[in-house]
């Protein structure tokens, strides 16, 4: 797969028909633990009708892996992000961002509003303060290991039986094998980062989907990004946890291509 040259690990994905030559692209940007196969289920559905970009966040999958002293930022992943909608040559992209992906979408739309045509976040957040349950993974890492953090992050993310059992065996291997400095620099970036007041002048139509029982981030949480930014639309998915974008993978690119459609033809 090609690499940005920052050496961000991306790959595209068109499935177009020939006499269809309309749709932005796509960017997808995962969260912590992941990395850009778990957009997968997403492509047939998505790929028909946009070009998509996936890729890597920087720490996971094959893209660069920081050194443990390294100093994180939001800059840093907000330049990583516009590097990879480079890539598709395009004026504008929409981009989807999942748990901290989500986050670091918002902030490169205020950024760069001229950038994005849309954002669309799932099971994101706006806010570090207020997001639960993150301020024990250091001591689950320190005192059990990769693995018991895994096994905790599995409970955290799906109920019992809400995908097929190979795709969940898939995401607690990649998980698992997470940079645990990694995992905790960006945990640690996000618990301290506040767009409330800058989303306030966010220039960008915003797609908000929040699942019902997520450990870390709750409905309440979206009903303050809609009641911050006026072009925004928000959707609270019914038994669903933190892992939604996975879990729920076909009904959500299923959404997020009608919400691109309504942008798009406005």
């Amino acid at each position: 797969m090609p690499k940005t040259a920052r050496g961000l690990n991306y790959v595209t994905n068109d499935l177009r028909p020939p006499w269809r030559t309309s749709g932005l692209p796509v960017v997808f940007n995962h969260g912590i633990g992941t990395n850009h196969g778990v957009w997968s289920e997403w492509v047939p559905i998505v790929a028909a009708r946009h070009p998509m970009v996936r890729f890597d966040l920087r720490g996971f999958g094959s893209s660069p892996v920081p050194p443990t002293d390294h100093r994180w930022s939001m800059d840093e992943l907000i330049d990583d992000l516009l590097e990879v909608a480079a890539t598709t040559g395009s004026g504008k992209v929409h981009v989807v961002g999942e748990s901290i992906g989500g986050t670091i979408a918002l902030a490169a739309a205020l950024r760069a509003p001229e950038r994005f045509a849309s954002v669309a976040i799932s099971n994101a957040s706006h806010r570090g303060p207020g997001i639960t349950n993150i301020q024990g993974w250091r001591r689950t890492y320190e005192s059990q290991g990769n693995a018991a953090w895994n096994v905790e992050m599995m409970a955290n993310r799906f109920y019992p039986g809400a995908a097929d059992p190979a795709a969940l065996a898939w995401f607690s291997e990649v998980q698992e094998k997470a940079d645990r400095h990694a995992v905790l620099a960006l945990a640690a970036l996000l618990a301290g980062l506040d767009l409330s007041e800058a989303l306030r002048s966010f220039k960008v139509p915003l797609s908000i989907t929040l699942p019902d029982s997520s450990p870390f981030i709750t409905p309440s949480h979206g009903a303050e990004m809609h009641a911050l930014v006026p072009n925004s639309r928000l959707r609270i998915v019914p038994r669903s946890k933190h892992g939604l974008p996975f879990s729920h993978a076909r009904s959500e690119a299923e959404a997020l291509v009608a919400f691109l459609s309504e942008i798009e033809g406005a």
